[in-house]
């Protein structure tokens, strides 16, 4: 096997791969990048057997055949190479290695038999969806900070993907927090929810990052094929019901706080900064149009500060993890945000007119 490919196709590539293989395995071929070369490009994949990435990319192949080789050192020679180097990778059948060359450099890696790569199963996927890259990045992204990581509770930990007829939804909760998603789409037929590992999420939204098409997704019971361009995920599902999450959304939360997200983002990162606890205790003090919120710290020192709201509702007095509020903040970033508080002990809803298929929830903490 041989081939040559500049050093910037092959980086941009190979980057999408680093956090799929494990740094640490007990089957050692599962460390390895395994790499086909076929007439006019290359294909390059790597699995940790609960998830698989695939990709395609042109080459000039010279002799084709395949390999698996150490992916993070032959990351690491990559990255390294002078910008724009010409890279040539060469099997030695020999001594059963592969080399690679560029410039004046020359380095052989260790190979493993390409036959013992394991390969996913991603055939018999009885559903079938096609989803717009920026609807499916909405769904992903404003919903993945919520998602759990608790061992004992894995159906918390991922995405659950769901329809309602002509929606597709997203929900994600860890138990003290939920977000939901939604956009519109034509679905052909309705399908049972699916919850997708924490691990391929993170994957999916990177390769989103860059992807402006559409994505085709295929998936069955226990596994999900994702399709973006030259880009194939794989991955097992978590074999689980998710809870019913409409029976924790408040139905009546009738006090309702309208406020900047910006003015009232910065206020309370400049507070929390008092608080030195693990969950960074946040108290609103609400009365008439005026929202004091305060922070304390175990060395008796206190952060306090005020701002004009606009509020529906009588006074309130109520207590949250200031990381919580950011990162649904941080999300929505700009324009005027909904605080919809009760007055017992239900969870706040929050929303906003500029990101009106979404909804964030969030339980208060005790005093």
């Amino acid at each position: 096997m041989e081939f040559s490919i500049s050093k910037k196709v092959l980086l941009d590539c190979l980057s999408h791969f680093q956090s799929v293989v494990e740094r640490r395995n007990t089957i050692p071929i599962l460390s390895n990048l395994k790499i086909n070369a076929i007439d006019g490009g290359l294909n390059l994949t790597a699995t940790d057997l609960a998830l698989e990435l695939s990709e395609s990319l042109s080459a000039n192949v010279t002799n084709p055949g395949g390999v698996t080789i150490p992916s993070q050192l032959f990351f690491d020679i990559i990255r390294k190479a002078p910008e724009n180097a010409k890279i040539t990778l060469q099997k030695d059948e020999k001594n059963n290695s592969v080399v690679v060359f560029f410039g004046k450099s020359k380095f052989s890696l260790p190979t493993l038999p390409v036959e013992d790569f394991p390969v996913m199963d991603s055939d018999n996927l009885e559903f079938e969806i096609n989803v717009e890259a920026e609807d499916f990045k909405q769904l992903i992204d404003n919903s993945k900070f919520c998602m759990g990581l608790d061992e004992s509770r894995q159906y918390l930990n991922g995405i659950f993907l769901h329809t309602n007829g002509d929606q597709i939804l997203t929900v994600a909760t860890d138990g003290h927090r939920l977000a939901k998603c939604l956009v519109l789409s034509k679905l052909e037929k309705k399908f049972d929810g699916i919850i997708i590992p924490k691990k391929p999420v993170l994957e999916i939204s990177k390769i989103l990052e860059d992807f402006r098409e559409h994505i085709k997704i295929s998936f069955s019971k226990t596994r999900i094929k994702l399709t973006f361009g030259n880009v194939q995920i794989v991955s097992k599902l978590i074999n689980a019901s998710f809870p019913d999450y409409e029976s924790v959304i408040p139905k009546d939360n009738n006090q309702t706080m309208i406020v900047d997200c910006k003015s009232f983002k910065e206020t309370i990162d400049r507070v929390s900064t008092i608080s030195d606890d693990k969950l960074r205790t946040v108290k609103f003090q609400i009365i008439n149009n005026s929202c004091t919120v305060s922070s304390f710290g175990n060395d008796k020192s206190v952060g306090t500060e005020s701002l004009a709201v606009d509020f529906n509702g009588s006074q309130i007095s109520i207590n949250f993890n200031a990381r919580y509020i950011l990162d649904v903040l941080n999300i929505i970033k700009n324009g005027k945000v909904k605080f919809h508080f009760s007055d017992k002990t239900a969870p706040t809803i929050i929303e906003s007119d500029s990101f009106k298929n979404n909804l964030f929830l969030i339980m208060q903490m005790r005093a």
